[in-house]
């Protein structure tokens, strides 16, 4: 499946916005942000991104990505056990924690529902840990896996990844504070180096890099759990 035409169907598909795991749901802190106004027009909203991308993605989401399919890849079993407690352990908002886990459990049920040929063995014994709650379940996690799993090309299942997540935000904060979808547009674009920089980055980061902290972000997603209003 390595570099044809069908592997680039199912990473377009996995990262399509439309596909049924919820993540449009989740806005990760961003509305706190907004409430709070300290996200309220087209170059805060810029400034928030970058630095979500450089100080929080980069170090969480995009770097479990990384560890998650190069450890299926080597069907090391036990470095991905390893790498789902670190996941939890990484996640101090509960509302964070439990949007992972959600995320997983139904790209879990997805991909079930699929009958993906050619899948190996490793995502299959990830799976088993996790139905047997000797795993939590992760998303970043699970889709690295996935990915090694059906050996899809890690760079253009990363640069995938990242271009989802980046682009879920923005579209999450196109509705929030509010802006029109050509500024949102415009944001994506402009984003473009700052992901060719975060990716380029990704290849030196090993796993005592994972989880750096990014404090405002964690404190704004423990925030949201207490806001009056919410429309994530």
């Amino acid at each position: 499946m390595k570099n044809n035409l069908a592997a680039d169907f199912i990473l377009l598909q996995l990262n399509d916005a439309l596909f049924p795991i919820g993540s449009y749901t989740q806005s990760y802190g961003l509305e706190t942000y907004v409430q709070q106004n300290r996200v309220t027009d087209k170059p805060s909203f810029k400034n928030y991104l970058q630095a979500n991308l450089r100080h929080n993605l980069l170090y969480n989401d995009l770097l479990m990505v990384k560890l998650a399919y190069i450890a299926a890849q080597n069907n090391d079993l036990k470095q991905l056990e390893y790498l789902d407690q670190l996941s939890t352990a990484i996640k101090p908002a509960r509302e964070i924690r439990e949007a992972s886990n959600k995320l997983a459990s139904r790209l879990i049920k997805t991909i079930q529902s699929l009958d993906l040929p050619n899948l190996q063995a490793i995502y299959l014994d990830y799976i088993n840990l996790v139905k047997n709650q000797q795993a939590t379940g992760h998303y970043a996690l699970t889709y690295g896996i996935l990915c090694a799993a059906l050996n899809l090309d890690y760079t253009a299942s990363i640069n995938c990844y990242a271009y989802a997540q980046v682009s879920a935000v923005v579209n999450n904060g196109v509705k929030l504070i509010p802006l029109s979808q050509t500024a949102g547009q415009q944001l994506l674009f402009a984003l473009q180096q700052d992901l060719v920089k975060c990716l380029e980055q990704l290849k030196n980061l090993e796993i005592h890099d994972l989880g750096r902290s990014c404090p405002a972000f964690e404190l704004r997603a423990m925030q949201h759990e207490q806001l009056y209003s919410r429309l994530y």
